[in-house]
């Protein structure tokens, strides 16, 4: 039993703790017996162990006490202080409690979550998200630092410096992929279409403009995609990361152009091969005039992208 938390990671909405604080305070007597009676009877079970422990480090020299027997053992004392609360009561409060792990909000409904204690609250997120790509080969780049202690400096006690280190980390033209799954988002949020359609269109917006935050203040990675291209598809997602299995080799035009054009090229091949059927509709936005056969229609800039794809999804979910 722990007294700092939970023996698990709980992914909750905002509204679970106000949820939790009404169910306890409504059952708080229960509850209050139930917790004293069991904290009386784990320090009384931990007297005796560790009296038996003594007595065994006196015979056998010493030994550690076991992390996982002590929590074994104090499981004893709390399902006998839970079983002290009445049988419709217990019924009640497991309810309730169970309701509220299993609630959920848009981003549980579009990352998912998994509680191992409690399977019922798993969802499957709607969202899947690759990891950046560069477009080209890429060295390493190595950046030394160190650090003086000043006041040992100053007082003469030693010279040099107090720490050294390097970061290492690159800087490329990266390709970035997502994918949104509009009905398994639509189930995770219980056939609320309104609120689908607005999770949709708000991350379409993030997903491009997202900066992480590692390493901000040393690198200022405040850039935005010299091309935005969302496809709506009715049979499944396609990753056009094909396009760099042979990395783009440098130009004295650098990465970019062919970069552009590799995608662009790749996404004509796949339509070649599978066919537009299943492609309920495609769009494009660039900081570039460059034009692009094959990545859908051209829009003026991320807002009318973002309108253009949600349009056509509403028409997909009506």
């Amino acid at each position: 039993m722990t007294t700092e938390g939970t023996n698990a990671l709980l992914f909750l909405p905002e509204a679970a703790f106000d949820a939790l604080a009404s169910i306890a305070t409504e059952y708080r007597e229960a509850l209050t017996s139930a917790a004293a009676s069991a904290a009386q009877a784990i320090a009384d079970a931990k007297a005796k162990a560790e009296a038996a422990a003594q007595k065994a480090a006196d015979r056998d020299g010493d030994q550690e006490e076991d992390p996982e027997e002590q929590e074994a053992a104090e499981a004893g004392p709390v399902a006998a202080a839970w079983k002290k609360i009445s049988a419709a009561d217990r019924k009640k409060i497991t309810g309730e409690v169970l309701d509220v792990l299993r609630s959920r909000n848009a981003s549980i409904a579009a990352f998912g979550r998994m509680l191992a204690n409690e399977s019922a609250s798993t969802v499957d997120g709607a969202v899947q998200m690759a990891h950046s790509l560069a477009t080209h080969s890429a060295r390493t780049q190595v950046d030394f630092f160190s650090a003086v202690d000043d006041v040992i400096h100053n007082a003469g006690i030693e010279t040099g410096a107090g720490h050294m280190g390097d970061q290492r980390y690159t800087s490329a033209t990266f390709y970035r992929y997502s994918t949104l799954n509009i009905r398994e988002l639509v189930d995770n949020l219980d056939g609320d279409t309104d609120t689908a359609l607005q999770v949709t269109s708000e991350f379409l917006r993030a997903f491009p403009l997202a900066v992480l935050p590692a390493k901000a203040s040393g690198t200022a990675p405040h850039t935005v995609p010299h091309l935005i291209h969302v496809a709506v598809r009715t049979d499944r997602p396609i990753n056009l990361v094909g396009a760099y299995e042979t990395p783009v080799p440098a130009t004295t035009d650098g990465y970019l152009p062919a970069s552009l054009a590799a995608l662009d090229e790749h996404a004509g091949a796949h339509i070649r091969m599978l066919g537009n059927s299943r492609i309920a509709g495609a769009a494009h936005t660039a900081l570039v005039d460059t034009e692009f056969e094959h990545l859908g229609d051209r829009t003026d800039g991320l807002d009318h992208l973002v309108d253009s794809i949600t349009s056509i999804i509403a028409k997909h979910i009506a």
